[in-house]
């Protein structure tokens, strides 16, 4: 039995993410295929990051038919993994369940494009104290929520998608993060252009380039089609993270950052932290005066 014993804190930033990564590559490299995460020294863990722990786990029992186990987490940690449904679904009995501060952890094969939007509308825009939009602004969201799945299936070739979220009771946030362990859009964007004669980009500028609202086509690997959503988040005060391969970008209201993760990161993690303590109610322009549908006011 190989134990991977967590660290002490996994947040949902740069660090926490090359944490997770970790636990790929450390399990890949044993011969043991029998695999306990060990919770014992784990004081805090951001239940939204199950949804990235679960995938890499999927990976490994994929890749190498691995057993996983999970040691005894603190009352903490076994609480917020329990609410979400992550140890229910690694058959930890639990009993603990909160839906309004969570976004239930599931895993949707690649045909269940229906059930994931299903799963956006009513675990992200129908709680109650998500911001006030109208149903026009409701369809956008979804749709570029939607097409973080698709990019998936689609360019990542990925045969899973998993998904959770928490809320932040402290700072009125929820955070709500999608994974894949798919080809990765650094590597899906550099595909792309070597095929149009253009250089490679490092992974950094590969994810900048796929932010670019006008290179989301089908004919246009790695592609995020976040645009709404970007003019949503900006103006909600929220962020907007994404890692993929070994690189990290962070887009908010006070611009966008990126570097290198320490560990290279099995395919890519989509991160929206949304702004709960907003009064605003989010609209179209074209609900007003018919102007163009892509702008928020």
């Amino acid at each position: 039995m190989y134990y991977y014993v967590l660290p002490k804190e996994v947040k949902t930033d740069k660090d926490g993410y090359a944490a997770i990564a970790s636990v790929y590559h450390s399990i890949k490299s044993q011969k043991d295929l029998e695999v306990t995460i060990d919770f014992s020294k784990c004081i805090s863990f951001d239940a939204n990051l199950s949804a990235v722990l679960g995938a890499v786990l999927d990976l490994l029992i994929i890749e190498r038919e691995h057993r996983i186990w999970f040691s005894p987490a603190n009352r903490s940690v076994r609480r917020r993994l329990s609410r979400n449904n992550f140890f229910r679904a690694w058959n930890v009995d639990t009993i603990t369940e909160d839906r309004e501060h969570y976004i239930t952890y599931q895993k949707f094969p690649r045909e269940n494009s229906t059930e994931f939007k299903e799963y956006i509308e009513k675990e992200l825009l129908q709680k109650q104290k998500f911001p006030r939009h109208t149903k026009l602004v409701g369809t956008h969201i979804t749709e570029n929520i939607f097409e973080i799945y698709a990019n998936a299936i689609m360019h990542g070739h990925t045969e899973f998608v998993h998904s959770c979220g928490e809320y932040n009771n402290n700072i009125h946030t929820l955070d709500m993060t999608i994974v894949d362990c798919g080809l990765t859009i650094p590597h899906n964007v550099n595909s792309f252009l070597s095929k149009t004669g253009k250089g490679p980009l490092n992974p950094c500028e590969a994810i900048e380039w796929a932010f670019v609202d006008g290179n989301t086509t089908k004919d246009t690997p790695g592609g995020l089609g976040l645009a709404i959503l970007k003019q949503f988040i900006e103006k909600n005060q929220g962020c907007l993270q994404i890692v993929s391969g070994d690189a990290f970008l962070e887009f908010s209201s006070k611009g966008t950052s990126s570097q290198l993760l320490s560990l290279n990161f099995p395919g890519t993690i989509v991160n929206m932290k949304f702004n709960f303590d907003d009064d605003n109610k989010y609209l179209m322009e074209s609900e007003l005066n018919n102007f163009d549908i892509n702008n928020l006011l």
